[in-house]
């Protein structure tokens, strides 16, 4: 026998059932069949999170989304100017093809208060990459550069690059409530300021960033994002004495394309230049699901 549901939200039975058996499921039947329904449905919500499925990268909602275990992989080359080796024997330029992965490995937030029962929100999260997408030579042999994107209200994005040693410390930094970070940012431009739109610059002299166009369909053929995804990304560009970075960023998934060369042209022994593209995004949780799930363990 099928029970169903009518339109006020009661459970029916078919109409040759008994009237012993409908009254028994407008009383205590209807509650014992109501709460397997919401125990089910709680298990079934239980299951899934607890099971550390992937959610599509596009409903993430985290400009950019900083959780342990979220990486990325990219695809490109990187051409390398003349090189001496100790010997003194010259090597002439040469490009490389690589594939890389650039995967957060730690994540410390500093809390900006949290009502009971409501949304968790923080001032100030910084993630360590064990190879930063911005860094200069990021397809090397060495490995590529670990550094730290530091978000401030989820507005300003800050990479530091210097001294890995040192990243531990920054990390106690930012979780001390009392630690402005003053000497830690105050000469650092970010990499994002956002919401960003086309024509936005922001910096300081030399070292100034600018939103230079507006990509559609930027993830077009990435692994690990929705078929149906259409999500815009905004080219930002800067440059120095050195030469030009150029980046696309897509909100709630990262950074999908980095072109940089240096200021001599191509041909010339000192020319270097690096490019690589999105081709595979995982992304595991929010913040706020990583933030609850340690808060159940204590």
């Amino acid at each position: 026998m099928t029970a169903k549901l009518n339109e006020r939200g009661r459970i029916t039975l078919p109409q040759n059932g008994l009237e012993s058996n409908r009254q028994q499921c407008q009383g205590v039947g209807a509650i014992a069949v109501g709460s397997k329904a919401i125990q089910s449905l709680i298990a079934g919500i239980s299951l899934f999170f607890n099971s550390g499925a992937i959610m599509p990268a596009q409903e993430g909602t985290d400009p950019y989304p900083l959780a342990i275990g979220n990486y990325w992989i990219y695809q490109g080359h990187v051409v390398e100017p003349v090189r001496f080796l100790a010997s003194g024997q010259r090597l002439p330029p040469e490009t490389r093809n690589k594939t890389w992965r650039s995967e957060i490995t730690r994540v410390a937030y500093r809390r900006d208060g949290m009502e009971a029962g409501g949304p968790v929100s923080f001032s100030i999260a910084a993630a360590v990459f064990d190879n930063f997408p911005l860094a200069t030579f990021p397809l090397v042999e060495r490995g590529g550069i670990p550094g730290i994107l530091i978000s401030v209200s989820s507005r300003k994005f800050y990479k530091i690059l210097d001294a890995p040693s040192g990243f531990p410390n920054i990390l106690v930094r930012v979780q001390d409530p009392h630690d402005k970070l003053s000497d830690l940012l105050r000469d650092l431009t970010p990499i994002l300021d956002l919401p960003l739109s086309m024509g936005k610059r922001w910096g300081i002299p030399f070292s100034t960033w600018s939103v230079t166009k507006r990509e559609k369909n930027p993830l077009t053929g990435v692994r690990g994002v929705s078929a149906t995804s259409n999500a815009e990304g905004f080219v930002l560009e800067t440059a120095d004495n050195t030469g030009t970075v150029r980046f696309t960023f897509v909100p709630n998934i990262g950074i999908t394309h980095v072109f940089s060369k240096s200021l001599f042209p191509p041909g010339d022994p000192n020319h270097w230049e690096s490019e690589a593209r999105l081709i595979e995004v995982h992304l595991n949780r929010s913040k706020e699901a990583v933030v609850r799930k340690n808060n159940n363990r204590r």
